[in-house]
């Protein structure tokens, strides 16, 4: 076998360019080429081949620098002393965007062996692995085992993989695939999962990889910005960059940067600036003509700002999707109130337990940043979101761990990591829905203004049906402008004068508004329809607050709809204290489209 390799190997440069040629011959695998990983755990043994070497169970690997991508090859003979299973298996990592793998990687790699005995292409994205090619169950049954692997791939994303036994002649196709997810590679590499007993069982040789690296079209992705104080910023970029004819440029009369300083590997660059960043202001860094070395462009804009320290006030609950559409996850959205810069990184998301405790919940990222009267929506899959809720592109949605929410109800806590500060607490009930809502299955629970209390079923309204019924990350479909400032000389009205209760998004409801100069003032709300017919109540001997509103959203007594049509308000106030009494009756009026 190692003869023929040899053979193969010497002909090959004739044909296509080799970028991996690895036969071990020179009895180490630290050179010519360099192969990095849990080196402790590989060794080349008396017959020139790269063997397992571990006295303990481990997953262990080597990587060595590949491109190969368009029109490539792949190829590789493995050998395994030993039944393969879920515990006993060999990777070849035919592409890798690095070469530590430990906290996943984004890749392709074929499995020889595991729970079916099986040959099989993988996806890796992080730390997901999904099965691409499916390979014929029992191909790898046996000890030992002993075959070759090859992987072809052209210029579309067409894989194929193929496998060949000792007693076989010419390859055997595995299965094809079309795959276009991930868009280049670095590394090429070797992978053996072990139990104890079988440290020194996977024999790897003859690896052979040809191919022309990817063709880069993508955008350099701007990955964070972080203000130093008092007048630096630094920036990181998925990619080594050319910032020689980019332009930089930051509003709030900072203006343009006096120095700028590149990392060595070229993905960061430093800013400094003439005048110093102050608190209280939300800045926006503007990029022109930045490009990557493959000359692709970027140009965007970012806000930052100092961040200051969170008050219990800040943070609050603003939307909730607690039973998900199949085609989208649940999530929760937070609203920054405050006219601060916030680092929301380091608090805990979770919900209360019916003894009163705290599940584990979640933890963002380090220097997760809101901008102030900002939103924040946090879900298992954010694109997944983002795409089903039509959402707009700024919209702030990020992935997390997730927690799984209750359908019918369930309490929402914002904590620091103690868990002995509560920011807000929300608990939410499927009874809340608008009345038309007959499956709450994919519908949004949204507030009608960040300022309103969380825990009043009142504060909150089905989402709007334009939008999927959800507006995570971005203003909510059912908002309400409690600071629109309109002069009204009765103390009590109504607004809109008409609407249209069918949760499309527009004048789903109506406000009964009041303002009072005293307290302590008693209110009964009743609504009639033309003919004088009570149809609801919405207060009885409710005590009111010197300013507010009340909401009706259109349904009666029976849980129905009001046909369109003329309605009345009846409003009777009185004031036990000082026998003030006051009634209105206010028109009112349904339009259902």
């Amino acid at each position: 076998m190692k003869r023929l390799s040899l053979i193969f190997a010497f002909f090959t440069p004739f044909f296509c360019f080799a970028q991996v040629n690895e036969t071990f011959e020179d009895g180490n695998f630290n050179e010519n080429p360099s192969w990095k990983g849990v080196d402790i755990n590989f060794k080349i043994n008396t017959s020139l081949q790269l063997q397992s070497n571990s006295t303990t169970s481990s997953t262990s690997f080597l990587f060595t620098p590949s491109k190969s991508f368009i029109n490539a090859s792949w190829e590789c003979w493995v050998k395994i002393n030993y039944t393969t299973s879920s515990s006993n298996y060999a990777s070849f990592y035919i592409m890798s965007d690095n070469e530590d793998i430990s906290n996943g990687c984004f890749g392709y790699f074929v499995q020889v062996g595991g729970t079916n005995d099986e040959v099989s292409l993988f996806i890796q994205e992080g730390t997901k692995k999904t099965k691409i090619i499916d390979g014929r169950d029992k191909r790898t049954d046996g000890n030992p085992i002993e075959i070759k692997i090859k992987v072809t791939r052209d210029a579309l994303g067409n894989f194929e993989l193929l496998s060949k036994l000792p007693t076989e002649s010419t390859y055997q196709s595995e299965g094809k695939i079309i795959d276009n997810k991930i868009k280049k590679t670095a590394f090429v590499g070797l992978l053996f999962a072990n139990t104890t007993t079988t440290g020194t069982a996977y024999l790897f040789d003859d690896i052979i990889v040809t191919g022309e690296k990817a063709i880069d079209k993508d955008v350099p992705v701007w990955k964070s910005i972080n203000l130093e104080q008092p007048n630096t910023l630094h920036l990181d970029f998925s990619e080594p960059i050319n910032y020689s004819e980019a332009q930089f440029f930051v509003d709030q009369g900072v203006g343009n940067p006096n120095t700028i300083v590149i990392s060595k590997d070229k993905t960061a660059l430093s800013l400094s600036f003439n005048k110093k960043f102050e608190k209280g202001i939300v800045y926006s860094l503007e990029i022109n003509g930045l490009l990557d070395l493959a000359g692709n462009r970027l140009d965007s804009i970012s806000t930052f700002g100092i961040v200051e320290s969170k008050a219990l006030d800040d943070l609050v609950f603003n939307e909730v999707m607690f039973e998900n559409n199949e085609n989208s996850e649940e999530y929760f959205e937070i609203f920054n109130k405050s006219n601060k810069v916030i680092d929301v990184s380091g608090l805990i998301f979770t919900t209360r337990q019916t003894d009163g405790n705290y599940n584990s919940g979640i933890e963002l990222e380090t220097e997760t940043l809101m901008m102030p009267q900002s939103y924040l929506a946090l879900t298992k899959d954010a694109e997944k979101v983002r795409k089903y809720h039509l959402c707009p592109a700024e919209s702030k949605i990020v992935s997390t761990n997730w927690i799984t929410l209750n359908n019918e109800s369930a309490t929402l806590v914002i904590c620091n990591d103690a868990k002995d500060s509560i920011y807000d607490e929300l608990t939410y009930n499927s009874k809340w829905h608008n009345i038309l809502v007959k499956n709450p299955k994919g519908v949004a629970l949204e507030k009608l203004h960040p300022n309103l209390p969380s825990q009043l079923a009142s504060s909150w309204h089905s989402a709007a049906w334009d939008i999927n019924y959800g507006t995570p990350g971005y203003k909510n479909s059912q908002f309400i402008d409690l600071e629109q400032q309109i002069v009204k000389t009765e103390t009590c009205w109504v607004e809109p004068e008409a609407f249209s209760p069918n949760n499309d998004g527009i004048d789903d409801i109506c406000l009964i508004k009041y303002k009072f100069e005293t307290a302590d003032i008693i209110a009964k709300i009743i609504i009639f329809n033309s003919i004088g017919v009570k149809i609801c109540q919405l207060a009885n001997n409710t005590i009111l607050s010197t300013e507010g509103f009340i909401v009706w959203d259109g349904s009666t007594s029976e849980g129905k709809i009001a046909n369109s049509g003329i309605y009345v308000v009846y409003i009777e106030l009185f004031n036990p204290n000082t026998g003030y009494k006051k009634q209105y009756k206010i028109p009112i009026v349904i339009r259902l489209k």
